[in-house]
């Protein structure tokens, strides 16, 4: 007995493939709008890790409290050489005192003046402070974790502290986020071409085909630009790791859908059929694995998002479960419009398909 699908997939691919023109006006139309949401997104995503937290937490109230009572936003540390000269240090501090955001410079320079000498304090007071190697000073800044006036102010910090001890280290977590930011943003840029070029050849040699690639890929993309740019016009602000762990995860998730649809497109290709019978044969055998699929991402995902108070947790869930959707959605929609597209170019480039351009002889009326 033949039980009938909630889903009817051959009227759908028959609907998908006869309106086919305007997925591709739909594909050309989107990509500046999402391309554009998609930099502005990577380029205004947050590294404070303390802005992921929940307000109730301890940390988030203390730096609260830091912020409203005294005007600190962030406490940098510096390991200065303990036989940096004392007039040296002091003129460091100085210096570095008047550098903007900067509200005070603690040492125990600072804190004990030039009239008293440090060899009659107490050994417990002074190795606070100092060790056998390193002198431990702490610069209270105005500036907020990974601001663009923080990074700057750093800079300045740094130069001071190099032209008086070259050794010298500014350390802290606002230091850290600045070394962060300039080392993630080189890095995901290698990790993401990376990521392209192996799916790139992941496929040309699943598909044996030039052409596949690009295509499969151009849908692919235009998935996580809209996913990853739709933060920008909502107004979201996203952690910095959220941006490139999506982006890798969707293209990975994507391209499962993408070469199962192609795979069958190919194999009713070379069984004879035309163009627009494979893609509607392919998307309608392909769609209920692609949705199923999809939807289990969707469902993992989605709850996730509502529930976590932790910002990191809930945007890259939410991220995953909206990625999910519309990947399904430009795998169903837009695959098979450029498959229509480009069919000849993908006969061309893919290798034993190249016959398939070539007309049937006609037979002259002697071999009739």
């Amino acid at each position: 007995m033949k039980t009938k699908s909630l889903l009817n997939t051959n009227k759908l691919a028959k609907w998908i493939v006869k309106i086919f023109p305007f997925f591709l006006i739909l594909f050309i139309g989107l990509i500046p709008p999402a391309y554009y949401g998609y930099k502005r997104t990577n380029e205004e995503v947050y590294y404070d890790m303390g802005e992921c937290l929940p307000p109730e937490i301890d940390y988030v109230i203390a730096n609260s409290k830091l912020r409203e009572d005294f005007d600190i936003a962030s406490t940098h540390m510096l390991l200065v050489d303990v036989d940096t000269p004392e007039p040296y240090v002091r003129a460091m501090i100085s210096e570095m005192e008047k550098v903007e955001g900067v509200k005070y410079v603690l040492s125990l320079e600072s804190v004990v003046g030039s009239r008293v000498p440090e060899e009659i304090l107490p050994e417990k007071i002074t190795e606070i402070l100092k060790g056998d190697k390193w002198e431990l000073m702490l610069v209270n800044s105005e500036y907020k974790v990974a601001s663009d006036k923080v990074n700057g102010q750093i800079d300045e910090l740094n130069a001071i502290l190099k032209k008086y001890d070259k050794g010298g280290m500014l350390i802290g977590e606002a230091p850290c986020m600045k070394d962060m930011i300039e080392t993630t943003d080189r890095d995901f840029r290698v990790v993401t071409i990376v990521s392209l070029i192996a799916i790139f050849v992941i496929i040309a040699l699943v598909e044996k085909s030039i052409s596949l690639p690009f295509i499969l890929i151009a849908v692919i993309e235009l998935a996580i630009f809209i996913n990853l740019g739709l933060p920008h016009y909502f107004g979201q602000s996203l952690p910095f790791i959220a941006p490139i762990c999506i982006s890798t995860i969707q293209l990975g998730a994507t391209v499962d859908y993408a070469i199962l649809m192609t795979t069958r497109y190919k194999s009713e290709r070379l069984r004879g059929n035309d163009k627009k019978k494979a893609v509607k044969t392919a998307l309608a055998t392909s769609i209920p694995s692609i949705v199923i699929s999809g939807m289990g991402l969707f469902a993992a995902t989605f709850g996730v998002a509502l529930y976590s108070d932790i910002d990191i947790v809930s945007s890259m869930c939410m991220l995953l479960a909206r990625g999910a959707v519309i990947s399904v959605l430009a795998v169903m929609l837009i695959l098979p419009a450029l498959l229509l597209l480009c069919d000849k170019p993908i006969c061309y480039t893919t290798i034993g398909m190249k016959h398939l351009l070539e007309k049937p002889k006609t037979k002259t009326n002697s071999e009739v």
